[in-house]
């Protein structure tokens, strides 16, 4: 799979941040992550003051919105420095247009917390406070206190609540833990609120970038960090008519904008939406609003679903929302769907062509301005040259733009661009697909991303598929979803409630076992899994892990977090695939367990077609869909092309040549 860093050569970046020891630290922890995600490039941190240091005076209610901010922005425009980091919550909204940004990924702790010199506050306690927000919490929990200002850096604030300056104060749990890490002042102690008690801001606990817009290497930075936009076609009248595609979309979707949807409610869920729809002329948001907000949300690192009733892209402003985040670099997928052109005239019978009664149809909107009607024919390509030359009799120009599209949204999707002058060179074989004809033939949607426009050949079960595809259009690919491996159950004959813990090292072991067991949850024991995807899935079940590796997500990981335990005396249900060694079985009985290592599935090897469609590159989420892969096509067909793999017997499996090329994939979902 191609490998993008922030540019061609090493290039050290110069980086502004406030000069105070918690902002230094948390830009420090922000460097690290830049350059473990790309490689050959080099940091060079400069401290500022900004008026928010200067003056301790002024209530951040009465301050302006680039308090905390203004001198770092000023140097970012003056060429001074390549970008800033800065608390994600210290940004002004909105932005300048002149400054771009981003949030990194990583969220610490949100919470607010409660910081006191121990033991039980007086009645009328001397509470230190920040915001109107956090004063107002105050009062509610103690209504006789007296509320003071405290300003200045954390661990100035922490020293004044040592002192007695201060009974307490509220501050936020992520800068204590970011400046203290496990450790407090002696004397201090710090409390955590529950989000149900006090919400924080959206921003609290995120970090953000800020540079000069246009400036294309953070752009290209960005989209390591960035999810994909989805422009998605609810359909119109039933919400059946939102695709499935659609669906899943919505599903997995951090928030969803969307528009005036009669009867269609039902396919979202409200809690995570935004109403941003127009009716006859009343906008409940304006139209670059709707823009800035989809930008802003994609900014932040949220996966954002923007649902447009009937076809996003009949008569509707599609591309002027696309056209910002096409600016910005930020990656997105539009899903067609069921318009009401198809839904008034199918669905009813007032068919639209009819075999000897019509041959077409005009479709148009009269609050549109413009003076073509773009043709679109169905047809193959034998006969292609002779509607070209019919349309040049109608009075067509030979430059006017045409696409030939085949197998449209298919594995196989092709376009060709062309002029209708030309349509007779890129003829000759008998393929179905649409011929487009007038200039909006001209244009496609622009290849952004990491992956920018690149097809990945997704050999993975079902299981990981979707999770798989997900992150491929994240980047700007084009998924193809075409698995080798189908995941067989076999029969539990063993009662899981009987032991004393449960070993399942991958998520689909774990949605098998639940499938497979029909036991009470309750009843479980222990469960032992070797990373976040596991644990992620054993939550969805309402249990967790109990012993999980702190680094290495892997089956190895496991192994060397089981060798410090003491098993004595233990009886462990080790669930496996027919494929997995026995490696951990045996670190299990080392630590002094009795193990039964039982066959959970069996890996089938499958395949959709004995034909592989077109790509670029390859992901491999298992040494089984490697083999797969082989015994069915050859390893001459992953010549030239980009490999992706997960976890290192996955890469162990490759021929020698494409165990040196692949590159691992971080899903970020």
């Amino acid at each position: 799979m191609a490998r993008h860093g922030a540019g061609r050569g090493r290039r050290t970046f110069a980086v502004g941040a406030r000069g105070s020891r918690l902002s230094c630290l948390q830009t420090a922890a922000a460097l690290a992550l830049l350059r473990r995600e790309f490689s050959g490039t080099a940091y060079r941190l400069v401290p500022f003051s900004t008026p928010g240091d200067r003056d301790l005076t002024t209530p951040i209610e009465r301050s302006a919105p680039d308090f905390f901010t203004r001198d770092l922005d000023d140097a970012v425009r003056a060429g001074k420095i390549d970008f800033a980091i800065h608390s994600a919550k210290d940004l002004p909204s909105p932005m300048s247009d002149d400054l771009d940004w981003f949030w990194l990924p990583a969220r610490e702790d949100p919470r607010d917390a409660w910081v006191t010199r121990g033991g039980k506050l007086p009645r009328e306690p001397k509470i230190g406070v920040s915001s109107e927000r956090r004063a107002e919490y105050a009062r509610k929990v103690f209504p006789k206190a007296k509320l003071m200002p405290i300003r200045g850096a954390v661990d100035a604030r922490l020293e004044q609540v040592r002192n007695g300056a201060y009974d307490a104060a509220l501050m936020a749990m992520a800068g204590l833990r970011r400046l203290c890490g496990g450790g407090l002042p002696d004397g201090v102690e710090v409390t955590p609120i529950p989000l149900d008690e006090l919400t924080p801001p959206e921003a609290q606990g995120y970090l953000a970038v800020v540079f000069k817009a246009g400036n294309e290497r953070l752009m290209a930075m960005r989209q390591r960090f960035v999810k994909a936009v989805r422009f998605v076609s609810a359909g119109v009248g039933d919400a059946s008519l939102c695709t499935i595609a659609g669906q899943r979309d919505i599903a997995s979707a951090d928030i969803v904008l969307h528009d005036a949807l009669l009867g269609q409610s039902a396919i979202f869920n409200p809690k995570s939406s935004i109403f941003v729809g127009k009716r006859c002329g009343a906008h409940s948001m304006a139209q670059a609003e709707i823009t800035r907000l989809i930008c802003d949300e994609a900014r932040k690192g949220r996966r954002v679903v923007r649902l447009k009733g009937g076809d996003a892209g009949l008569f509707g402003r599609l591309v002027e929302e696309t056209d910002a985040l096409t600016a910005l670099k930020i990656p997105f997928v539009v899903r067609p769907g069921v318009s009401a052109l198809t839904a008034a005239t199918t669905g009813t019978g007032i068919l639209l062509t009819r075999r000897g009664e019509s041959r077409g149809f005009t479709a148009y909107t009269p609050r549109s301005t413009g003076s073509e009607t773009p043709q679109v024919l169905f047809m193959s390509l034998r006969i292609a040259a002779e509607e070209a030359k019919r349309l040049r009799k109608e009075g067509w120009p030979a430059n006017t733009p045409c696409a030939f599209v085949f197998d449209a949204a298919g594995p196989r999707e092709e376009v060709a661009q062309t002029t209708l002058g030309e349509v007779k060179s890129v003829t000759g074989e008998d393929r179905p697909g649409v011929l487009i004809v007038g200039q909006v033939a001209a244009r496609r949607w622009p290849p952004l991303g990491e992956l920018a426009g690149r097809h990945v050949l997704l050999t993975c079960s079902d299981a990981v598929q979707e999770k798989a595809a997900l992150a491929v259009e994240d980047r700007g690919g084009r998924p193809i979803r075409w698995p080798l491996i189908r995941l067989v159950p076999r029969r539990l004959s063993c009662d899981p409630s009987a032991y004393d813990g449960i070993v399942l090292t991958s998520p689909s072991a774990v949605r098998i076992f639940f499938e497979a067991s029909g036991c009470d949850r309750r009843k479980l024991p222990e469960f032992f899994t070797c990373g976040a995807g596991t644990d992620a899935e054993l939550r969805k079940y309402g249990v967790s892990s109990d012993v999980v590796p702190a680094k290495d997500f892997s089956a190895a990981g496991l192994i060397a977090e089981i060798r410090g335990m003491d098993l004595r005396g233990r009886h462990i249900l080790r669930l496996r695939s027919a494929k997995a060694g026995p490696d951990v079985a045996r670190a299990l009985k080392r630590a002094g367990a009795k193990v039964d290592d039982v066959i959970l599935y069996d890996n089938e090897f499958c395949a959709p077609s004995d034909t592989l469609p077109p790509f670029d590159d390859v992901f491999f989420a298992s040494a089984s869909a490697v083999e797969s892969f082989i015994a069915r096509y050859g390893a001459s067909k992953l010549r030239g092309k980009g490999i992706c793999v997960m976890g290192e017997p996955t890469r162990a499996a490759l021929p020698p040549a494409g165990r040196r090329c692949a590159v691992a994939l971080r899903l970020r979902i």
